[in-house]
């Protein structure tokens, strides 16, 4: 029956929303096309430029540092221009960069072509989730941004398959690079019949142009003028609010209650860069050439990658919500640990061993990223931000990304050349059973918490989340048999225990943990406040 009304929901929605939705997906694959589209080209490009493995690796990496532009121009792009400039700007910068790129004689105009495109993902990437957050109505704002985490996906799978059509074209690494002015195109010209997001409207005080344009987008203009009044009003209050609040790095310095979860939100960022996602996910076909495949036979075998990736994503939307965070965090990252040992040891094989290893453990390994360290960082990051400062922390948190995926694609080739691939993968390896680590002693479950009481928790150290973390494994292992047997017999007690402070709300839960009430944890953070 549920199932039913929410189909009812999305039949009812007006074209508008439907618009605005295939936009901003196509939007997004733009990223996911280019990463396959330069897994196939480098193939043949490093061999017509004589490219070392510096400069390949700086090829590959120069839209990660293109990005780092496009994020910090996309706050200015949206602010003065809103949701649909800052995307027709990032869309005209797709297309001058395709075209760069396909038409490039010298490496440096190759080079230029790879940085204009990374802009286009800054601005992409910092302004579609924004955009569809602030127009989708509540009921459907979930699929909305769902469909959107596919787009990455859909994209790496089409861009695969414009690699297959090409690898036998003479100079078709330059159509491979060239087409990416495809979606840029259609983005560019989807955006004549969207609608700006009222929101944005709403903030530069137009507000004839925000009903307007919000009207279209509800089933009813009962519904219009609901959201209307909502938004209305949140506006004013979030306009006093920023009136009395310090600037962003004044609250960040002076608030320990920002600085955790900043902190928390830059290292699940370190984390998903550094499992190497994008040294396989960027140079899979390398590696396989690497292994002992031909360029065409790797390239094709690519596109079996990319239809898995779109597959394993989808477990993510039943699992996160069903399991929560921390728990698919916790449960999948070891397994990345081991593909990745899987493609480095399968070197001291023979050329058969190393093409089927690296295969077998590139799939699996996209498996387990697919519901795991892909999308529950962004998602966890979204929770627990207060909401004063929530934009500037995505941007952060944006800026961060990019600059560690800008490390890790840059320095990929040299590390295979230097360290083997043995070597290379098992860096990668250790690093991420590190931050397993790290998040099951300080990344608390958010799962079912309101945003509050989310909040509510980073008022204290972050030790006393790890305290939480491993006294819930603790009572949890109690309740298990053979725990219970080995450590002596007394797991009921522990297990009592554990149901009744289950039940507590999770914000006294945290207060016992260091031993305080809430009037002594106010006066201890007030007096230490540099405290972490």
């Amino acid at each position: 029956m549920a199932t039913t009304s929410f189909m009812e929901k999305l039949k009812s929605l007006p074209a508008k929303l439907y618009i605005l939705l295939i936009v901003c997906t196509l939007g997004g694959s733009v990223l996911g096309i280019d990463t396959a589209l330069v897994s196939g080209a480098q193939l043949f490009f490093i061999t017509r430029f004589h490219l070392d493995t510096s400069l390949h690796g700086l090829t590959i990496a120069a839209t990660m540092l293109g990005a780092l532009v496009g994020a910090i121009l996309s706050t200015v792009l949206n602010k003065y221009v809103g949701r649909k400039g800052a995307m027709f700007f990032g869309g005209i910068d797709a297309l001058a960069a395709g075209l760069i790129e396909a038409f490039s004689n010298i490496w440096g105009v190759l080079l230029l072509g790879r940085l204009i495109l990374g802009i286009c993902f800054g601005i992409m990437t910092s302004t579609i989730p924004i955009y569809l957050a602030e127009c989708a109505p509540t009921d459907v704002r979930g699929i909305f941004t769902t469909v959107y985490q596919l787009a990455y996906a859909f994209g790496y799978f089409i861009g695969l398959i414009v690699d297959v059509i090409f690898v036998h074209v003479e100079h078709g690494w330059r159509f491979m690079l060239g087409s990416v002015i495809v979606p840029a195109s259609l983005v560019t010209c989807g955006l004549f019949f969207a609608e700006e997001s009222p929101r944005w409207l709403l903030a530069r005080r137009r507000e004839n142009a925000a009903w307007n344009a919000l009207r279209k987008m509800r089933s009813s203009e009962e519904l219009a003028t609901q959201d209307f009044d909502m938004m209305r009003q949140f506006l004013e209050k979030e306009r006093q609010t920023t009136k009395e609040q310090p600037g962003f790095f004044r609250t960040l310095y002076e608030k320990p209650s920002v600085r955790r979860p900043v902190m928390l939100g830059i290292a699940l960022q370190i984390a998903q860069q550094f499992c190497g996602v994008n040294a396989v996910m960027f140079y899979f076909d390398y590696v396989l050439q690497l292994a002992g495949m031909t360029a065409s036979r790797s390239i094709d075998v690519s596109v079996a990658l990319g239809f898995a990736t779109v597959l394993f994503t989808f477990p993510t939307f039943w699992l996160i919500d069903r399991f929560g965070r921390r728990i698919v965090l916790l449960s999948t990252m070891p397994f990345l640990s081991v593909m990745l040992w899987v493609c480095g040891f399968s070197f001291f094989g023979g050329t058969k061993i190393r093409e089927a290893l690296n295969i077998v453990g590139t799939l699996l390994f996209r498996f387990f990223y697919g519901p795991g360290l892909g999308p529950v960082p962004w998602v966890i990051v979204a929770e627990i931000y207060p909401w004063y400062v929530r934009s500037q922390c995505l941007t952060l948190n944006s800026f961060a990304c990019y600059m560690l995926n800008f490390v890790v694609s840059f320095s990929w080739p040299t590390m295979l050349k230097s360290m083997h691939a043995q070597g290379a993968y098992s860096f990668f390896a250790g690093f991420t059973l590190l931050s397993t680590c790290f998040i099951y002693l300080f990344v608390p479950e958010t799962k079912g918490v309101e945003m509050e009481a989310i909040q509510e928790l980073f008022q204290y150290p972050l030790y006393t989340i790890a305290k939480k973390n491993v006294s819930e494994t603790k009572a949890y292992m109690s309740k298990v048999s053979w725990f219970r047997r080995w450590v002596g017999g007394n797991g009921g007690e522990q297990e009592r225990t554990f149901e009744k402070d289950r039940k507590k709300p999770v914000q006294d839960d945290y207060k016992e943990s260091v031993g305080i009430d809430e009037q002594e944890r106010v006066a201890t953070c007030g007096a230490s406040s540099s405290k972490f």
